[in-house]
Protein backbone atom coordinates (compact mmCIF):
# COMPACT_ATOMS: atom_id res chain seq x y z
CA UNK A 1 0.00 0.00 0.00
CA UNK A 2 2.76 2.30 0.64
CA UNK A 3 4.24 1.64 -2.44
CA UNK A 4 1.79 3.08 -4.24
CA UNK A 5 0.93 5.80 -2.16
CA UNK A 6 4.47 6.68 -2.63
CA UNK A 7 4.28 6.50 -6.33
CA UNK A 8 1.27 8.91 -5.86
CA UNK A 9 3.40 11.55 -3.64
CA UNK A 10 5.94 11.52 -6.43
CA UNK A 11 3.31 12.04 -9.14
CA UNK A 12 2.07 14.98 -7.33
CA UNK A 13 5.95 16.30 -6.67
CA UNK A 14 6.18 16.39 -10.55
CA UNK A 15 2.89 17.71 -11.15
CA UNK A 16 3.90 20.56 -8.42
CA UNK A 17 6.89 21.26 -10.27
CA UNK A 18 4.52 22.69 -13.40
CA UNK A 19 3.27 25.10 -10.91
CA UNK A 20 4.07 27.97 -14.13
CA UNK A 21 1.29 26.56 -15.83
CA UNK A 22 -1.54 26.08 -13.57
CA UNK A 23 -3.82 28.11 -11.63
CA UNK A 24 -3.81 29.67 -8.22
CA UNK A 25 -6.44 27.19 -7.02
CA UNK A 26 -4.86 24.30 -8.55
CA UNK A 27 -1.73 24.79 -7.19
CA UNK A 28 -3.22 25.27 -3.98
CA UNK A 29 -5.07 21.69 -4.24
CA UNK A 30 -2.35 19.85 -5.34
CA UNK A 31 0.24 20.81 -2.74
CA UNK A 32 -2.49 20.58 -0.09
CA UNK A 33 -3.06 16.83 -1.01
CA UNK A 34 0.80 16.49 -1.48
CA UNK A 35 1.43 17.59 2.00
CA UNK A 36 -0.88 15.61 3.57
CA UNK A 37 0.14 12.03 1.60
CA UNK A 38 3.90 13.11 2.56
CA UNK A 39 3.07 13.52 6.22
CA UNK A 40 0.83 10.71 6.14
CA UNK A 41 3.89 8.28 4.53
CA UNK A 42 6.25 9.36 7.34
CA UNK A 43 4.06 8.92 10.02
CA UNK A 44 4.04 5.60 8.65
CA UNK A 45 7.39 4.67 8.35
CA UNK A 46 9.31 2.50 10.63
CA UNK A 47 12.76 5.42 11.02
CA UNK A 48 10.30 8.39 11.16
CA UNK A 49 12.24 10.74 13.45
CA UNK A 50 11.88 14.39 13.51
CA UNK A 51 15.66 15.90 13.70
CA UNK A 52 16.29 20.21 14.56
CA UNK A 53 17.50 19.92 10.43
CA UNK A 54 14.12 21.42 9.90
CA UNK A 55 14.14 24.37 11.90
CA UNK A 56 16.83 25.41 9.92
CA UNK A 57 14.43 26.52 6.72
CA UNK A 58 11.44 27.51 8.72
CA UNK A 59 12.66 29.85 11.14
CA UNK A 60 12.11 32.98 9.69
CA UNK A 61 8.41 31.61 9.36
CA UNK A 62 8.13 31.48 12.86
CA UNK A 63 9.55 34.62 13.61
CA UNK A 64 6.69 36.20 11.28
CA UNK A 65 3.98 34.39 13.50
CA UNK A 66 4.92 35.46 16.57
CA UNK A 67 5.19 39.05 15.36
CA UNK A 68 0.97 38.66 15.36
CA UNK A 69 1.00 38.89 18.83
CA UNK A 70 2.17 42.49 18.70
CA UNK A 71 0.30 43.10 15.60
CA UNK A 72 -3.08 45.22 15.49
CA UNK A 73 -4.22 44.37 11.88
CA UNK A 74 -4.53 40.23 12.81
CA UNK A 75 -6.82 39.47 9.39
CA UNK A 76 -3.56 41.05 7.01
CA UNK A 77 -1.51 39.41 9.01
CA UNK A 78 -3.07 36.22 8.56
CA UNK A 79 -3.89 36.69 5.22
CA UNK A 80 -0.06 37.35 4.25
CA UNK A 81 0.94 34.43 5.98
CA UNK A 82 -0.99 32.12 4.34
CA UNK A 83 0.43 33.29 1.30
CA UNK A 84 3.48 32.42 2.31
CA UNK A 85 2.93 29.09 3.93
CA UNK A 86 4.71 27.56 1.37
CA UNK A 87 7.50 28.70 3.64
CA UNK A 88 6.33 26.00 5.66
CA UNK A 89 5.36 23.33 3.91
CA UNK A 90 8.37 22.72 1.32
CA UNK A 91 10.91 22.61 4.10
CA UNK A 92 9.42 20.27 6.18
CA UNK A 93 7.46 17.73 3.71
CA UNK A 94 10.50 17.72 1.83
CA UNK A 95 12.39 16.68 4.94
CA UNK A 96 10.25 14.22 6.09
CA UNK A 97 10.59 12.64 2.84
CA UNK A 98 14.20 13.07 2.04
CA UNK A 99 14.84 9.58 1.25
CA UNK A 100 12.69 9.25 -1.32
CA UNK A 101 14.10 11.77 -4.35
CA UNK A 102 16.96 10.38 -6.17
CA UNK A 103 18.92 12.26 -8.15
CA UNK A 104 17.83 10.58 -11.32
CA UNK A 105 14.01 11.84 -9.82
CA UNK A 106 14.98 15.14 -8.87
CA UNK A 107 16.51 15.51 -12.16
CA UNK A 108 12.98 14.45 -13.29
CA UNK A 109 11.40 17.38 -11.42
CA UNK A 110 13.60 20.27 -12.60
CA UNK A 111 12.89 19.07 -16.26
CA UNK A 112 9.40 19.26 -15.25
CA UNK A 113 9.28 22.58 -14.54
CA UNK A 114 11.68 23.66 -16.94
CA UNK A 115 9.12 22.30 -19.35
CA UNK A 116 5.71 24.32 -17.80
CA UNK A 117 8.00 27.43 -18.21
CA UNK A 118 8.70 27.03 -21.79
CA UNK A 119 4.70 26.27 -22.48
CA UNK A 120 4.31 29.32 -20.77
CA UNK A 121 6.23 31.37 -23.32
CA UNK A 122 4.54 29.55 -26.33
CA UNK A 123 1.18 30.57 -25.23
CA UNK A 124 2.57 34.24 -23.73
CA UNK A 125 4.13 34.64 -27.87
CA UNK A 126 1.32 33.49 -29.70
CA UNK A 127 -0.86 35.66 -27.43
CA UNK A 128 1.33 38.65 -28.75
CA UNK A 129 1.72 37.59 -32.08
CA UNK A 130 -2.18 37.46 -31.77
CA UNK A 131 -2.66 40.78 -30.47
CA UNK A 132 0.48 42.48 -32.59
CA UNK A 133 -1.16 45.24 -34.05
CA UNK A 134 -2.38 46.78 -30.57
CA UNK A 135 0.23 46.12 -28.91
CA UNK A 136 2.67 47.75 -31.22
CA UNK A 137 0.76 50.81 -32.45
CA UNK A 138 1.62 54.54 -31.76
CA UNK A 139 -0.11 55.39 -28.21
CA UNK A 140 -3.42 55.91 -27.99
CA UNK A 141 -5.10 59.06 -26.58
CA UNK A 142 -6.51 57.31 -23.41
CA UNK A 143 -2.41 56.65 -22.95
CA UNK A 144 -1.58 59.82 -23.32
CA UNK A 145 -4.52 61.18 -20.54
CA UNK A 146 -3.87 58.33 -18.50
CA UNK A 147 0.23 59.62 -17.67
CA UNK A 148 -0.94 62.92 -17.33
CA UNK A 149 -0.49 64.89 -20.87
CA UNK A 150 -2.69 66.58 -22.88
CA UNK A 151 -0.94 65.78 -26.52
CA UNK A 152 1.38 63.58 -27.94
CA UNK A 153 3.77 66.71 -28.61
CA UNK A 154 4.39 67.10 -24.91
CA UNK A 155 5.81 63.45 -24.84
CA UNK A 156 9.54 63.00 -24.87
CA UNK A 157 10.94 59.91 -26.78
CA UNK A 158 12.26 58.30 -24.05
CA UNK A 159 8.49 58.77 -22.26
CA UNK A 160 7.54 57.29 -25.29
CA UNK A 161 9.56 53.92 -25.09
CA UNK A 162 8.16 53.68 -21.42
CA UNK A 163 4.84 53.83 -21.66
CA UNK A 164 4.81 51.06 -24.88
CA UNK A 165 7.18 49.00 -22.50
CA UNK A 166 4.77 49.32 -19.96
CA UNK A 167 1.97 48.12 -22.32
CA UNK A 168 3.51 45.38 -23.19
CA UNK A 169 4.46 44.13 -20.01
CA UNK A 170 1.14 44.40 -18.37
CA UNK A 171 -0.25 42.73 -21.31
CA UNK A 172 2.21 39.96 -20.33
CA UNK A 173 1.47 39.80 -16.96
CA UNK A 174 -2.25 39.73 -17.55
CA UNK A 175 -1.61 37.14 -20.28
CA UNK A 176 0.22 34.67 -17.79
CA UNK A 177 -0.92 36.42 -14.61
CA UNK A 178 2.32 36.54 -13.45
CA UNK A 179 4.49 39.42 -12.93
CA UNK A 180 7.59 39.52 -15.76
CA UNK A 181 10.01 39.25 -12.31
CA UNK A 182 9.19 36.09 -11.19
CA UNK A 183 9.14 34.82 -15.51
CA UNK A 184 12.29 36.00 -14.67
CA UNK A 185 13.52 34.45 -12.05
CA UNK A 186 12.17 30.87 -13.65
CA UNK A 187 13.63 31.52 -16.56
CA UNK A 188 16.96 32.00 -15.78
CA UNK A 189 17.28 29.17 -13.64
CA UNK A 190 15.84 27.26 -16.74
CA UNK A 191 18.75 28.39 -18.48
CA UNK A 192 20.94 27.91 -15.94
CA UNK A 193 20.01 23.83 -15.89
CA UNK A 194 20.08 23.55 -19.78
CA UNK A 195 23.59 24.78 -19.95
CA UNK A 196 25.10 23.10 -17.06
CA UNK A 197 23.75 19.51 -18.60
CA UNK A 198 23.70 20.23 -22.39
CA UNK A 199 27.01 18.25 -22.66
CA UNK A 200 25.58 15.27 -21.07
CA UNK A 201 22.63 14.39 -23.35
CA UNK A 202 23.74 10.96 -25.37
CA UNK A 203 21.07 11.81 -27.88
CA UNK A 204 21.94 15.04 -30.54
CA UNK A 205 18.05 15.57 -30.72
CA UNK A 206 17.95 15.85 -26.81
CA UNK A 207 21.19 18.58 -27.63
CA UNK A 208 19.15 19.98 -30.20
CA UNK A 209 16.31 20.19 -28.18
CA UNK A 210 17.84 21.77 -25.50
CA UNK A 211 20.01 24.64 -27.53
CA UNK A 212 16.38 25.82 -28.68
CA UNK A 213 14.96 25.78 -25.88
CA UNK A 214 17.95 28.37 -24.69
CA UNK A 215 17.82 30.48 -27.85
CA UNK A 216 14.06 30.97 -27.05
CA UNK A 217 14.35 31.50 -23.31
CA UNK A 218 16.99 34.13 -23.71
CA UNK A 219 14.93 36.16 -26.24
CA UNK A 220 11.70 36.08 -23.92
CA UNK A 221 14.23 36.55 -21.14
CA UNK A 222 14.95 40.02 -23.53
CA UNK A 223 11.70 40.75 -24.21
CA UNK A 224 9.60 40.99 -21.04
CA UNK A 225 12.96 43.25 -19.32
CA UNK A 226 13.08 41.14 -15.95
CA UNK A 227 16.03 43.63 -15.27
CA UNK A 228 17.05 42.52 -11.29
CA UNK A 229 16.49 38.59 -12.83
CA UNK A 230 19.04 39.36 -15.34
CA UNK A 231 21.42 40.83 -13.48
CA UNK A 232 20.79 38.18 -10.72
CA UNK A 233 21.72 35.65 -13.47
CA UNK A 234 24.41 37.34 -14.59
CA UNK A 235 26.71 37.67 -10.92
CA UNK A 236 25.35 34.09 -9.97
CA UNK A 237 26.67 32.58 -13.65
CA UNK A 238 30.27 33.74 -12.58
CA UNK A 239 30.19 33.60 -9.12
CA UNK A 240 29.12 30.09 -9.56
CA UNK A 241 31.83 29.72 -12.02
CA UNK A 242 34.27 31.20 -9.81
CA UNK A 243 33.73 28.99 -6.58
CA UNK A 244 32.97 25.46 -8.33
CA UNK A 245 34.79 25.30 -11.59
CA UNK A 246 38.68 24.33 -11.73
CA UNK A 247 39.65 27.52 -14.04
CA UNK A 248 43.24 29.11 -13.49
CA UNK A 249 42.40 32.38 -11.10
CA UNK A 250 43.36 34.68 -14.02
CA UNK A 251 40.30 33.41 -16.21
CA UNK A 252 37.92 33.53 -13.20
CA UNK A 253 39.12 37.63 -12.71
CA UNK A 254 38.55 38.24 -16.17
CA UNK A 255 34.83 36.40 -15.82
CA UNK A 256 33.96 38.67 -12.61
CA UNK A 257 35.27 42.07 -14.66
CA UNK A 258 33.38 40.85 -17.93
CA UNK A 259 29.80 41.56 -15.84
CA UNK A 260 30.15 45.54 -15.73
CA UNK A 261 31.56 45.28 -19.26
CA UNK A 262 28.44 43.17 -20.62
CA UNK A 263 25.92 45.67 -18.87
CA UNK A 264 28.23 48.52 -20.58
CA UNK A 265 27.72 46.85 -23.57
CA UNK A 266 23.93 46.54 -23.36
CA UNK A 267 23.05 50.12 -22.39
CA UNK A 268 24.90 51.01 -25.22
CA UNK A 269 21.92 50.25 -27.38
CA UNK A 270 18.35 50.65 -27.43
CA UNK A 271 16.05 48.19 -25.78
CA UNK A 272 14.26 47.82 -22.33
CA UNK A 273 16.98 47.45 -19.96
CA UNK A 274 18.97 50.38 -21.20
CA UNK A 275 15.76 52.72 -21.09
CA UNK A 276 14.97 51.56 -17.42
CA UNK A 277 18.37 52.44 -16.61
CA UNK A 278 18.42 56.02 -18.30
CA UNK A 279 15.05 56.74 -16.55
CA UNK A 280 17.39 55.66 -12.94
CA UNK A 281 20.65 57.79 -14.25
CA UNK A 282 18.05 61.01 -14.90
CA UNK A 283 16.17 60.68 -11.59
CA UNK A 284 19.10 59.46 -8.97
CA UNK A 285 17.90 59.51 -5.36
CA UNK A 286 14.72 61.78 -6.08
CA UNK A 287 11.25 60.85 -4.99
CA UNK A 288 7.94 61.92 -5.66
CA UNK A 289 5.82 64.67 -3.45
CA UNK A 290 3.00 66.59 -3.51
CA UNK A 291 3.51 68.74 -6.31
CA UNK A 292 4.40 66.30 -8.55
CA UNK A 293 1.78 66.37 -11.78
CA UNK A 294 1.35 62.86 -12.75
CA UNK A 295 2.99 62.94 -15.70
CA UNK A 296 6.27 62.97 -13.45
CA UNK A 297 5.78 59.86 -11.84
CA UNK A 298 7.78 56.97 -13.18
CA UNK A 299 8.87 53.66 -11.53
CA UNK A 300 12.49 54.93 -10.46
CA UNK A 301 11.38 57.76 -8.12
CA UNK A 302 8.30 56.05 -7.23
CA UNK A 303 10.85 53.22 -5.50
CA UNK A 304 13.00 55.87 -4.10
CA UNK A 305 9.82 56.96 -2.18
CA UNK A 306 9.33 53.03 -0.99
CA UNK A 307 12.76 52.86 0.35
CA UNK A 308 12.82 56.53 1.93
CA UNK A 309 9.50 54.76 3.65
CA UNK A 310 11.62 51.38 5.00
CA UNK A 311 14.14 53.14 6.01
CA UNK A 312 11.88 55.69 8.13
CA UNK A 313 9.90 52.40 9.49
CA UNK A 314 12.87 49.93 10.50
CA UNK A 315 14.68 53.52 12.17
CA UNK A 316 11.40 54.27 14.50
CA UNK A 317 10.80 50.73 15.15
CA UNK A 318 14.67 48.99 15.42
CA UNK A 319 14.42 45.62 17.86
CA UNK A 320 11.20 44.31 17.25
CA UNK A 321 9.60 46.04 14.00
CA UNK A 322 5.96 46.34 13.62
CA UNK A 323 4.53 42.86 13.31
CA UNK A 324 3.41 41.43 9.92
CA UNK A 325 -0.01 42.69 10.31
CA UNK A 326 0.76 46.51 10.59
CA UNK A 327 3.81 46.00 7.44
CA UNK A 328 1.51 47.63 4.88
CA UNK A 329 -0.73 50.07 7.04
CA UNK A 330 2.80 51.63 8.30
CA UNK A 331 3.73 51.94 4.84
CA UNK A 332 0.64 53.77 4.05
CA UNK A 333 1.21 55.86 6.37
CA UNK A 334 4.21 56.81 5.48
CA UNK A 335 3.38 57.66 1.90
CA UNK A 336 0.70 59.85 2.99
CA UNK A 337 2.52 61.41 6.04
CA UNK A 338 6.13 61.93 5.15
CA UNK A 339 6.19 62.51 1.16
CA UNK A 340 2.47 62.97 0.14
CA UNK A 341 2.66 62.05 -3.59
CA UNK A 342 -0.99 61.32 -4.95
CA UNK A 343 0.94 58.21 -6.70
CA UNK A 344 0.99 55.78 -3.67
CA UNK A 345 -3.23 56.45 -3.04
CA UNK A 346 -3.07 54.48 -6.52
CA UNK A 347 -2.56 51.07 -5.13
CA UNK A 348 -0.38 49.32 -2.12
CA UNK A 349 3.20 49.43 -2.43
CA UNK A 350 5.03 46.88 -0.65
CA UNK A 351 8.53 47.51 0.70
CA UNK A 352 10.02 46.14 -2.57
CA UNK A 353 12.69 44.61 -0.59
CA UNK A 354 12.91 41.07 1.08
CA UNK A 355 14.94 42.27 3.62
CA UNK A 356 13.39 45.12 4.49
CA UNK A 357 10.56 43.39 4.65
CA UNK A 358 11.70 40.82 7.72
CA UNK A 359 13.28 44.24 9.39
CA UNK A 360 10.02 45.64 9.30
CA UNK A 361 7.93 42.94 9.81
CA UNK A 362 9.87 41.38 13.07
CA UNK A 363 12.87 43.77 14.40
CA UNK A 364 16.43 43.19 13.95
CA UNK A 365 15.80 39.98 15.19
CA UNK A 366 13.57 38.71 12.33
CA UNK A 367 16.06 40.51 9.56
CA UNK A 368 19.00 38.72 11.30
CA UNK A 369 17.05 35.60 11.40
CA UNK A 370 16.33 35.66 7.65
CA UNK A 371 20.16 36.06 6.88
CA UNK A 372 21.08 33.50 8.83
CA UNK A 373 19.10 31.41 7.02
CA UNK A 374 20.48 32.30 3.70
CA UNK A 375 23.85 32.13 4.73
CA UNK A 376 23.63 28.56 6.10
CA UNK A 377 22.05 27.57 2.63
CA UNK A 378 24.78 29.30 0.54
CA UNK A 379 27.49 27.06 3.29
CA UNK A 380 25.52 23.91 2.52
CA UNK A 381 25.53 24.28 -1.33
CA UNK A 382 29.34 25.22 -1.01
CA UNK A 383 29.94 21.99 1.39
CA UNK A 384 28.35 19.99 -0.68
CA UNK A 385 29.16 21.44 -4.34
CA UNK A 386 25.19 21.27 -4.40
CA UNK A 387 25.43 23.71 -7.65
CA UNK A 388 21.81 23.83 -8.55
CA UNK A 389 21.16 25.27 -4.42
CA UNK A 390 23.75 27.64 -4.91
CA UNK A 391 22.10 28.78 -7.93
CA UNK A 392 19.13 28.85 -6.98
CA UNK A 393 19.82 30.61 -2.68
CA UNK A 394 22.17 33.16 -5.01
CA UNK A 395 20.02 34.43 -7.71
CA UNK A 396 17.04 34.55 -5.49
CA UNK A 397 19.22 36.42 -2.96
CA UNK A 398 19.91 38.89 -5.69
CA UNK A 399 16.55 39.48 -6.63
CA UNK A 400 15.30 40.12 -2.72
CA UNK A 401 17.43 43.33 -3.19
CA UNK A 402 14.60 45.05 -5.21
CA UNK A 403 11.40 42.29 -4.29
CA UNK A 404 9.60 40.75 -1.95
CA UNK A 405 9.59 37.30 -3.98
CA UNK A 406 8.47 35.39 -0.76
CA UNK A 407 4.65 37.66 -0.68
CA UNK A 408 3.64 36.25 -3.72
CA UNK A 409 2.81 32.56 -4.52
CA UNK A 410 4.73 32.79 -8.06
CA UNK A 411 7.92 33.48 -5.58
CA UNK A 412 7.01 31.55 -2.62
CA UNK A 413 6.79 28.40 -4.15
CA UNK A 414 9.78 28.38 -6.43
CA UNK A 415 12.22 29.72 -4.25
CA UNK A 416 11.20 26.90 -1.14
CA UNK A 417 10.10 24.38 -3.49
CA UNK A 418 13.45 23.97 -5.30
CA UNK A 419 15.11 25.53 -1.78
CA UNK A 420 13.52 22.24 -0.19
CA UNK A 421 14.23 19.91 -2.94
CA UNK A 422 17.80 20.81 -2.85
CA UNK A 423 18.55 21.13 0.39
CA UNK A 424 17.81 17.95 1.77
CA UNK A 425 18.79 15.55 -0.83
CA UNK A 426 22.18 14.43 -1.27
CA UNK A 427 23.94 13.21 -3.96
CA UNK A 428 23.37 16.44 -5.99
CA UNK A 429 27.30 17.36 -7.78
CA UNK A 430 27.18 18.73 -10.66
CA UNK A 431 27.75 16.09 -13.71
Amino acid sequence: MNKKLRKIFIALTLLIAAFPILTFGTRSVVTFLWAILGIYLFVNHKNNRLGKDVLLLIFPFLILCITLFYSKNLNYGISLLVKMVSFLIFPLVFYLNRNSFSKKLISYVIYTFIFSVLILIFYQAISVFINFDTLFQNITPSEIKSNGFKSIEEISKTKLDQIKLRRFRNFIIEKSNTHTTYQGLWISFSLFILGLNIKNFKKNSFKLFAMISIIILIVWFYLISARMPLMAFLVTISLTVFIFSKLPKRKKILLLLSIPLAFSVLLLFKNPISTRFKEYYTNGLSIPHQKFESDRFNSSNVRNGVYFCDFQIIKENFFMGVGVGDIQDELNNCYSNKIGAKVYTWRDYNSHNQYAFFWISAGFIGFVGFIVFIVNIFIKSIRTVNIRLFYVICSSSIVFISENVLERSDGVVFFFFFIALLYYNKGLKAT
